[in-house]
C-alpha cells in the first residue's frame, strides 16, 4: 500500500510540475494584441506538387456477359462516388479533377453499351 500510494503521489507531483511548465505549453509570452488589429498570418506556402497522372482503363470487348454486367456496375458504382464526393465543398483542382474522372467513366461506360 505504501509503494502504491509513493507512485500516486510521484505522478501527481510530476503532472503538476509538466502541467505549470512553459516546456509542456510549448508556449512563449505573448505579446498583447490591440483590439481591431489581426495578428499577422504567415504567407502561404506554394507547394508545387506535380499532376496526378491520369487513369487509363484498357477494357476488352471481347467480355462474356457477367464480366461485363460486372464492369458496368463497377463503372457506375465509380460515377456515383464522384458524383456523391462533388456534393461536400471542395477546393477547385478536386472539382476539376472529380468531374474529369466522372466524364472518363461515364464515357467508358458508354463505350460499353452499358
Amino acid at each position: 500500500m505504501r509503494e502504491g500510494s509513493a507512485l500516486l503521489a510521484a505522478l501527481l507531483i510530476a503532472t503538476g510540475i509538466a502541467y505549470w511548465s512553459d516546456h509542456y505549453r510549448a508556449l512563449g509570452p505573448r505579446l498583447p494584441v490591440p483590439p481591431g488589429d489581426t495578428p499577422p498570418a504567415p504567407p502561404p506556402v506554394d507547394v508545387s506538387r506535380p499532376a496526378p497522372v491520369a487513369e487509363r482503363l484498357e477494357v476488352s470487348r471481347s467480355l462474356d456477359p457477367k464480366a461485363h454486367q460486372a464492369l458496368c456496375e463497377e463503372l457506375l458504382e465509380v460515377v456515383r462516388d464522384a458524383e456523391a464526393a462533388l456534393q461536400t465543398p471542395r477546393a477547385q483542382a478536386t472539382i476539376e479533377q472529380l468531374n474529369a474522372r466522372r466524364r472518363l467513366y461515364q464515357a467508358k461506360r458508354a463505350d460499353l453499351g452499358c
